[in-house]
C-alpha cells in the first residue's frame, strides 16, 4: 500500500508539471541561459558608462534576467601608478572571482599624464617614447589577464576633450591602446573606437539634440567627463561593440530579448 501511495504522489505531481508547462508554453520546458556577468573596470568613465548600462538594462525584464552588471571601477586610478593601484593584477583576482566576467569592459587613460611608477617605485618619464613603450606593455598585460580564463575585453577609446593637451594625449592614448589589443591578437579582445559627436572630423560639443530633439547637456564642466545624458549617448556608441562581443561567445541578446536591446 505504501509503494502505491507513492506511485499516485508521483503520478500527481508529475500531472502538475504538464498542466504548468502547458499554460506556460514552450519557454518552460527550455532553461534560462546564465546570466552575462559583464564587469566595468578602469577609471571614473568607466564608473560612469556602468552608470549608463545599469540604466539600459533596467528598462526591461528580459534584459535584467539575462545581464548581471559588476561594478569594479575605481574613479582616479588609471595604469601609470601601479605603485598605488595594479590594474593589471585586479583584471587577474577578478576573473578568478566565482562568478568570473564573461565580458570586462575597460575606459582608462584620463587620469595617464604622468610619469609610470612601477611597484618597486622606479619611474618612466611622460611624456616620451619609453613611456609609450612601457604604458603598452601594461595594456597587453592587463588584456591578456583579462581574457586568461575566458572571458571577453572590450578597451574602449578615449572621446574628445575640451582641452587641447588633454585632447592630443587622449588620441595618442587611442593608439596604444588599439596597437596594444591588436599585439594581443585574440578574438576575444577587441578595441572600440571612441564615441565622437559627429563625423570625421570631431568637434567638442558640450550640447546635442536628444531623440526628441531638444539640445542637452552632454558634456561635464571639466571638459572631460560627461553627463548623465551623455554616458547614455556615450553607451550608445559602445553597445553594439558589446552585442558583437557577446555574440561571438554564444549569446544573442538580440535574438533572447527581440525588440528591447536597442531601447534605452
Amino acid at each position: 500500500m505504501r509503494h502505491r501511495w507513492f506511485s499516485w504522489v508521483r503520478i500527481a505531481a508529475s500531472g502538475a508539471a504538464l498542466a504548468v508547462a502547458f499554460v506556460a508554453g514552450p519557454d518552460f520546458a527550455r532553461a534560462a541561459p546564465a546570466p552575462i556577468q559583464i564587469a566595468f573596470v578602469g577609471d571614473s568613465m568607466a564608473d560612469g558608462l556602468w552608470g549608463a548600462m545599469f540604466r539600459r538594462v533596467g528598462k526591461d525584464k528580459c534584459l535584467k534576467d539575462r545581464v548581471k552588471l559588476i561594478r569594479h571601477a575605481k574613479n582616479g586610478t588609471g595604469l601609470t601608478r601601479l605603485d598605488q593601484f595594479n590594474w593589471v593584477d585586479e583584471i587577474a583576482s577578478l576573473g578568478a572571482a566565482d562568478p568570473s566576467p564573461d565580458l570586462f569592459v575597460g575606459s582608462f587613460g584620463i587620469n595617464d599624464r604622468q610619469p609610470i611608477v612601477e611597484q618597486d617605485k622606479t619611474r618612466i618619464p611622460f611624456p616620451g617614447p619609453a613611456f609609450d613603450a612601457r604604458y603598452k606593455t601594461i595594456v597587453e598585460d592587463l588584456v591578456r589577464n583579462a581574457i586568461a580564463k575566458g572571458a571577453s575585453m572590450l578597451v574602449l577609446g578615449l572621446p574628445i576633450m575640451l582641452d587641447a593637451d588633454a585632447n592630443a594625449d587622449a588620441m595618442a592614448k587611442n593608439k596604444i591602446f588599439a596597437a596594444a589589443v591588436d599585439e594581443v591578437g585574440s578574438p576575444r579582445a577587441v578595441y572600440a573606437p571612441p564615441w565622437t559627436s559627429q563625423p570625421p572630423p570631431d568637434e567638442y560639443k558640450p550640447f546635442l539634440p536628444n531623440a526628441k530633439n531638444a539640445m542637452v547637456q552632454v558634456r561635464a564642466s571639466d571638459g572631460i567627463h560627461f553627463t548623465t545624458a551623455g554616458y547614455d549617448f556615450v553607451l550608445d556608441n559602445f553597445f553594439p561593440a558589446i552585442l558583437a562581443s557577446l555574440k561571438l561567445r554564444g549569446r544573442d541578446l538580440e535574438s533572447e530579448c527581440p525588440g528591447q536591446v536597442g531601447a534605452r
